[in-house]
């Protein structure tokens, strides 16, 4: 792997970058995080407690290898509980295609837990842990999933006794420019053994309990109008784009019941809890469209929307809602939607000369004001030319079209049933080979819908105001249903 595509995949294994928002999913310990707090739960003397601290994050990498150091300071003064945690992980990576593999495992690990006079103790030479995810690369979102196993066990007050942990975890999530969600599934198992003494005699207690963490860590972008006080102003409000980010943890427990002198009860310790923390919201201001011809249209609010994201474009003071969207009009937004880096002309130093890329087709030229948006979603196999060395970019698109492009975009299209099937329009004989998949997916995902009859009109030109509700649809899907089936579904709530 070069030194580029390796910077690519520490990108999306490690950063997942948060464009301005401080915390990233913190670890492989169950735990939440915003800027300043972290929060965990542990297990240990048969109580769940929440431990409070700080968690500090390093990264080296260097050719095919990730170094990660994690420093944790936890405590709970309720309960007289601290925390000490250090330990240092290694991540191999292979890259295959747009999919990327990574096997993590322990270098280094210390952990010393005081809980009321008792002291835990775990190292590495007790501790057994092996953790591998994979990522795909699609065009507009990256997925993943992982699994890990471990075994820690520690000393109590180095010999009256130890307690083993054993966890099965899971991890799934995506990553896109609208959000990025991460939710881990741990399994407990907790095997507990010490000698305490009662009335001057040793005995010996021994214990087990389970529990689960679920830890869902949510970044959101999201939009949201702000009309203005005064009326005396010259524009009557705009939409703030707001960033922040979620992290809830829910806690379910089967543990012992314990007396003051460490001896069991005989009821059992079961119940559930959650809470959660946030990051402080990063907010900015989108400017203001001027357009006089889209007062009181049925999609005026999309279109405010999307002209302020200059995603769309409006010539002068108008937008044309009625008018055919061209597949160069929709390159642009689906790149500007999606957060596509796009290539800015080069100025040299010497005589300030803007330098271009020559353009990948023929009837896309350098004063097209499209044309970096164009070779963003092709390079990103998003859109497709339409001919030889030609992009086509003033060809009015179809629903079909569109529709494609959006499914393409999240890397859906070949989720579509293998066998023959029926997308459920009425005119299902009409959509043509190429975008049968796509409509089915989009379909089944609540990207679009069928006329009040029933027919998806798979040939029927798009207009721009059609365009612009489709693609703020789109961003909503992005924003909630891609949210809703990652952590509200696995996480019940």
């Amino acid at each position: 792997m070069n030194k580029k595509a390796l910077g690519l995949a520490v990108l999306l294994v490690l950063s997942f970058s948060l464009q301005g928002v401080a915390a990233a999913p913190p670890g492989y310990e169950g735990g939440i995080k915003n800027e300043s707090t972290y929060k965990e739960v542990i297990f240990l003397t048969g109580e769940p407690i929440v431990l409070e601290g700080t968690l500090d994050i390093s990264i080296r990498e260097r050719n095919n290898q990730v170094t990660e150091r994690y420093t944790y300071k936890l405590e709970n003064a309720e309960k007289n509980a601290k925390m000490s945690r250090t330990v240092s992980i290694n991540k191999d990576l292979q890259k295959n295609g747009d999919q990327l593999t990574e096997k993590a495992s322990i270098i280094s690990f210390k952990e010393t837990i005081d809980v009321n006079g008792s002291r835990y103790e775990a190292t590495d030479k007790s501790y057994q842990w092996s953790k591998s995810d994979i990522y795909q690369n699609k065009p507009g979102v990256t997925y993943f999933a992982g699994n890990w196993d471990g075994r820690k066990t520690y000393t109590i007050n180095k010999n009256q006794g130890k307690v083993t942990v054993e966890t099965r975890s899971s991890v799934v999530g995506y990553d896109h420019y609208w959000g990025t969600t991460e939710t881990q599934s741990i399994e407990y198992y907790i095997d507990s053994e010490r000698t305490i003494s009662v009335e001057g005699e040793a005995e010996t207690v021994r214990w087990q309990g389970t529990a689960v963490v679920d830890a869902s860590h949510n970044r959101t972008r999201d939009f949201n109008y702000e009309a203005n006080q005064p009326t005396q102003i010259s524009f009557r409000g705009g939409y703030l784009l707001t960033e922040q980010q979620e992290n809830v943890l829910k806690v379910t427990y089967d543990l012992p019941r314990l007396d003051e002198e460490g001896k069991l009860r005989s009821r059992r310790n079961a119940g559930s809890t959650s809470f959660s923390i946030d990051t402080n919201p990063v907010n900015q201001r989108l400017n203001v469209p001027n357009m006089r011809d889209v007062a009181g249209h049925w999609a005026e609010k999309d279109i405010l929307l999307l002209t302020s994201m200059d995603a769309f474009t409006a010539n002068s003071s108008y937008f044309g809602p009625s008018l055919p969207m061209n597949r160069g009009e929709f390159a642009r937004a689906i790149a500007v939607v999606m957060g596509l880096k796009v290539e800015e002309p080069k100025t040299t130093a010497r005589n300030s000369k803007v330098t271009e890329t020559p353009s990948i087709f023929t009837d896309v030229t350098k004063e097209d004001p499209n044309r970096k948006y164009i070779t963003a979603v092709y390079e990103k196999g998003i859109m497709q030319g339409s001919g030889k060395d030609r992009f086509a970019p003033n060809q009015a698109l179809t629903r079909a079209q569109a529709v494609t492009v959006l499914v393409t975009t999240l890397g859906f299209e070949n989720l579509a049933p293998i066998q023959q099937y029926s997308t459920g329009f009425r005119d299902d004989g009409q959509i043509p080979i190429w975008a049968k998949d796509a409509v089915y997916m989009a379909k089944e995902l609540g990207l679009v819908q069928g006329s009040d009859e029933g027919y998806f009109q798979p040939n029927k030109v798009l207009t721009k105001a059609e365009a612009v509700a489709m693609m703020t649809n789109f961003i909503r899907y992005l924003q909630q249903d891609l949210r809703y089936d990652y952590r509200e579904r696995i996480l019940n709530f």
